[in-house]
């Protein structure tokens, strides 16, 4: 081969390595942007192919659980945090030109937040109500207008997606039958609310240190640095470094401040972009792709050790949703005994489909990691448990006789494997699928037993 020739080969190679280096570092920048553990906005991959069930089959039922649109920050917690801090800074002249608008911005989510904490966003109806519209568009055979029975949990934010979902079904079967269960059903969705075992586990010391270790390691701290480095003057980081007292709160160092306004980095998702746009909120000055990726394992460090695999993935904290899964198991069975029955639709929260899915051994849902360090590898809140997250089983019958009943399982809209043989994937036999949980809740003692039993 020719130099020239060989020359050219080079050209062209190293324009196509930058043209691919250029759009795998845009592709990793917009997925680290996205990075904020279970406050993740619900994303629907529309380009998604959905595959279509064996041949003769069509849909007819299906079993529902889900979490709760987008929401208003719960409690002002760490806005109370932010805004102290910056307001003393700003008061003694040690805010940097980002701090000076970080503390704008501070004010600007407080305002929006008042009187709306804990409620659902714009952004959350709107998510909701397409997803409700999407199992309707993509399961046509499903809905006859006969009977839905819907049940969600005493919060006020789950019963408003609960009348979300359900609104656009009687907009379109103006007949429909919506049977409301009663709200004494609550520990069938609440159950980590009914539960001393797990209450005891939760404020365990080996979940206790292991939050802490996450919180207080190295890198928290040497990210904390850099962080603050952007917003106050060198003076103040080092009072801050020693510890701040604020009112109402025990002494704040640099680390909780970060994380404080890491957590409100998280809770902007919860509005649209245009919200955003109006309000000039962006934070994305203040953390670098590493440090963001980095907050998120601290952050979600708690619901990976206390709704999702842990130490054990079938530890308490994923055995409290048994009765939950018996409830899906009996639904079904009469669904399909009775024929009278569209779906079963269940609204709750990330605590209830986070150990269901882990319980279900659904892909991506069930591995332990060897470090808590290294979680993130293994269990992802922003997959698993976005706002408005759901877990739909979608049944199926043949149009011949005598054939088995199949199931596709899906996680926030998208098809999952399960640790059940199929001969057509993501499709399962019935029988199967029932048989694996039967044997798997009966083989950890969990016997289909009366709701009741686990306040025991």
């Amino acid at each position: 081969m020719a130099m020239g020739e060989k020359r050219m080969i080079m050209v062209r190679f190293r324009k196509l390595f930058t043209i691919l280096l250029y759009a795998f570092s845009s592709i990793s920048f917009a997925q680290q942007l996205m990075i904020v553990g279970s406050k993740t906005a619900y994303q629907y991959d529309a380009e998604h192919k959905i595959i279509p069930a064996p041949t003769g089959y069509i849909a007819f039922y299906i079993d529902h659980v889900g979490r709760h649109g987008s929401r208003y920050i719960s409690k002002p917690k760490y806005e109370d945090i932010a805004y102290q801090i910056l307001l003393m800074a700003a008061k003694q002249d040690q805010l940097t030109d980002l701090g000076k608008d970080l503390f704008k911005q501070i004010i600007r989510i407080a305002e929006l937040n008042k009187h709306h904490y804990g409620e659902l966003t714009e952004l959350g109806r709107k998510d909701i109500a397409l997803i409700s519209q999407r199992m309707q568009k993509n399961n046509p055979t499903v809905f006859r207008g006969n009977r839905i029975d819907v049940v969600s949990s005493r919060s006020p934010r789950a019963k408003e997606t609960a009348e979300i979902f359900v609104e656009s079904f009687k907009s379109k079967y103006p007949y429909i039958q919506v049977t409301q269960q009663p709200e004494d059903q609550q520990i069938l969705l609440r159950f980590f609310d009914y539960s001393p075992a797990y209450d005891e586990y939760k404020q365990s010391k080996a979940v206790k240190n292991a939050v802490k270790s996450v919180e207080m390691a190295s890198k928290t701290e040497q990210i904390s640095e850099e962080v603050v480095k952007k917003i106050f003057t060198h003076d103040f980081i080092e009072k801050l470094d020693n510890g701040i007292e604020v009112v109402d709160k025990s002494s704040v160092k640099t680390r909780d401040f970060v994380i404080s306004i890491y957590q409100l980095y998280q809770e902007l998702q919860a509005f649209s972009p245009q919200v955003l746009k109006d309000n000039s909120l962006d934070f994305n000055p203040y953390f670098s792709n590493d440090e963001n990726a980095w907050l998120n394992t601290v952050v979600s460090a708690k619901n990976y050790l206390e709704i999702g695999p842990a130490f054990d993935a079938n530890g308490i904290q994923i055995k409290i949703a048994a009765p939950l899964l018996w409830d899906m198991l009996n639904t079904a069975d009469i669904a399909i005994e009775n024929n009278n029955i569209d779906a079963n639709l269940r609204f709750a929260h990330a605590e209830t489909v986070s150990p269901l899915a882990t319980l279900l051994e659904i892909e991506g849902t069930a591995t332990t990691a060897d470090s808590i360090f290294d979680y993130y590898s293994v269990w992802q809140a922003d997959k698993i448990i976005p706002m408005g997250a759901n877990i739909q089983w979608i049944f199926y019958k043949s149009k011949q006789a005598n054939q088995p009943i199949l199931v596709k399982v899906l996680l926030n809209e998208r098809e999952v494997h399960l640790p059940i043989k199929s001969a057509d994937y993501p499709y399962y036999r019935w029988s199967d699928m029932k048989q694996f949980y039967i044997d798997k809740l009966n083989k950890l003692g969990l016997g289909n037993i009366p709701l009741q039993a686990t306040k025991d």
